[in-house]
Formats: structure tokens, sequence, C-alpha cells
């Protein structure tokens, strides 16, 4: 993904971002009114630019301070709810959702309008032809803060939902599967560099996002070819190698100008690292499994969940596109870590239950019938799985009906 794309879809997902830009957009429709005054019929200025609309708009002031007020309280509750319920890593995904941000940023960017204009009225900003264009706009305003309630109640119904949660989890990890299905080698071919020069790491963290095209730029601009050593959701130290290109020796600026292409962070994304969103998966069945919350429906949830995003990728790995950096070399994905990433944790923790572990061995079974990446992977878990059933608490009738279940 383009660097600057990645940081500004990380910069879009702030919610202070779309709150600001709402908030500028009321407050210039509030002072904008009266530069469109010299153009309003004189006899729409005097039916529409009456006191009425001072009366809307300290309705709208006083009552939607209330609205926005509770509903940040909502998305804090759902915030900590999501965090106990699931697990920390998704609970980012409910201040980054779209329709809790525009409810939000709706509420902020009326309210604020709204004190804007009642002030100007009183300050004598506006004629009666202003006040007319105010009044339009207040019915406007209205509107879209009628729409967005509705919605945002809509939302707050399922925001907390664990199973929700995993839709959108797994919208994330399909998105990720997908785009490196397409592009398994980040555009470029597999392969590795005898030798060359390799660019350390500039801090440590996870590697978050590589920007193919600027390190084929790059590539392109000194005759050389480079190896991806790091791909996104790799845990660097600083110093240690995130690439290495073909050249003897590079300048600190042009060091600089590789490290460019690779943005490091704190913590982990869903949007360049397929495997995050399966990681994440795992973690909520492991959540659900645990003795204090005891809740293998959750744990199925997520073992289906799992089968159809795998499903998915083997599928769109048939059909790569055409090779677009051809000075780049970089690692695939290996089947058997996803598989162990998305449920590994079912099998561990879930051996005890007979549903969930009946559920996970037809999934095995499933992904190790056909010719494929997954078919060894699938059978050596379902031994591993079939071991821990044996060693475990199970009664011989559960032992039974597990093991009935061929992989």
């Amino acid at each position: 993904m383009n660097r600057w794309l990645f940081y500004w879809r990380k910069l879009s997902r702030q919610l202070w971002v779309r709150a600001t830009a709402y908030a500028g957009l009321g407050v210039g429709a509030a002072l904008i009114a009266a530069w469109g005054a010299p153009f309003v019929p004189s006899e729409m200025a005097e039916r529409l630019g009456n006191e009425s609309v001072e009366e809307i708009l300290t309705i709208l002031a006083s009552s939607l301070l209330a609205v926005a007020t509770f509903s940040v309280g909502a998305m804090v509750t759902a915030y900590t709810s999501v965090s106990s319920s699931a697990t920390p890593r998704v609970a980012a995904l409910v201040t980054a959702d779209e329709r809790t941000q525009k409810a939000l940023s709706t509420f902020v960017g009326a309210f604020l309008y709204a004190i804007v204009s009642v002030t100007a009225i009183n300050a004598q900003y506006y004629g009666a032809g202003g006040r007319a264009i105010l009044f339009l706009i207040s019915l406007c305003v209205v509107g879209l803060v009628a729409f967005r309630l509705l919605a945002w109640i809509n939302t707050l119904s399922r925001l907390a939902r664990v199973g929700h949660m995993i839709e959108r989890v797994e919208t994330e990890a399909r998105e990720a599967l997908c785009q490196r299905a397409a592009r398994p080698f980040l555009g470029g071919t597999e392969g590795r560099l005898d030798a060359g020069v390799t660019i350390p790491s500039p801090q440590t963290g996870y590697v978050q996002n590589v920007d193919p095209d600027r390190l084929q730029a790059l590539a392109a601009a000194a005759d050389c070819r480079v190896e991806v050593l790091a791909m996104p959701g790799t845990l660097v130290r600083r110093g240690e190698p995130l690439a290495r290109v073909s050249p003897d020796r590079l300048t600190d600026e042009a060091c600089r100008d590789w490290q460019g292409a690779f943005a490091v962070g704190e913590s982990r994304s869903f949007d360049q690292d397929p495997r995050y969103g399966l990681i994440v998966l795992g973690e909520i069945a492991a959540r659900a499994l645990s003795p204090g919350i005891n809740d293998p429906g959750t744990a199925i949830q997520v073992v289906s969940a799992g089968l159809r995003l795998l499903d998915e990728w083997e599928r769109a790995r048939t059909d790569p596109e055409p090779v677009s950096c051809d000075r780049i070399l970089a690692p695939p994905l290996d089947p058997a870590d996803l598989i162990e990433d998305v449920l590994a944790t079912t099998a561990r923790y879930g051996a005890g239950d007979v549903a969930v572990s009946v559920r996970l061995r037809k999934v095995l079974a499933s992904l190790a019938a056909n010719p494929g990446p997954f078919r060894d992977p699938a059978r050596r878990m379902a031994r591993d799985q079939l071991e821990r059933v044996r060693s475990g608490p199970s009664t011989r009738a559960d032992r039974t009906r597990i093991e009935s279940v061929k992989v």
C-alpha cells in the first residue's frame, strides 16, 4: 500500500479528525448565511427571516449537547465491554467504526452550528435575508440530526455484541487476505538475494506497512533489486534488517530513503497484515473458552469464520495479479501459520468441550479433504487436537464422539 494512503487511512480512523471536519462545516454554515443575504428575495426574507429560527437553534443547542455527551458515554461503555468480553485488540474497531464516527461528528458539528448561529443572531450579524438562509440551513441540520440519531440507535443495538465484533474482524481480515492473495509477494516475485547490504529499522516496533511502489522506484533508480526481510506484522528491534538491497554500500541519505518505504509502529495493523485479523479471531475464541466466560458458541462462530477466510484466501491465490514490481523479492504466506493463527487457540482451550471439538474436527476434515496448501497443516493440527482430547478430562463417550469425525 502506498505509504501516504496508509498514513491517511490511519489518520482518518481517528475520531477527532471527522469530528473536527464536521465542526468546521457547522461553523462555516453558520457564518456563510450572511454572505448570501443579498440574493434572497424580499418576500422570502419577510416570511422566513423572523424570530422562529432563533427558537429552533436554541432547541438544537440545548439538546445536542446532552445527545453528544450520551453518545460518547455509550461509545466508551461499548469500548470497555468489547475489551473485556472479546479482546482489547478488537476494541479499536469500535472507535474506528464509520457509523459511530459519523453520528458523534454530526452531533458535535450541529451543536457548534447552533451555538455560533445563536451568538451571531444576538450580535445582529444577520439581516432578514441572512436569517432566512439560516432557517433553511437549520431545517437541513434538523433532518440530518434526526437521520443520524436513528442510525446511531440502530448501531448501538449491536455495537458491543461479540458477534458483531467477529464480523468486523472477519471483514478486515478478508480484505487483507484478498489483497495479499492478489499480490502474494507485494507485487514482486519470490526469492532471495545472495548478497547485499541490509536496511536497518530506525525504531523498535511492528512493521505496519510496506510501500512496494516506493521500493520499486528506489530499486529502479539504483538499478538493483531489493529483498523484503520484514513483512507487515513482523516485530523488529532498532537496527534489525527491514530489507536487503544488492549494492555493496549505501549512503546515509539513501538508507533513509529505503527506510521511508516501511512504516513501523507500536502495534500491528489490519490493513496490510492478513495474519493479524486471524490472530485477533483466535484471541476472541480463547477468551470465550475461558472458565470465567465459558461461551463455546462464540468459539464455534470463530471457527466457522476462520474456515470462510481460509477458503477465500485459497481460492483467491489461484488468480494473482501480474507482477508489477519486478525488482522486489518477498517471502510468501505460510498456510500452516494461517491455520495456527485462527484455529490453534480453539484446539488448545476447547479440547474439553465436545461441541467445540467436533466442530473444529469437521472444519479440519474439510480443509484436509481437498489437495491444497492446507491439507498437511490441517492433518497435523487434527492429530495434536486428538492427543489433547485423549489426555483431558473428557468421558469415554465424549472421546468416542470426537474421534468419530475422521480427518
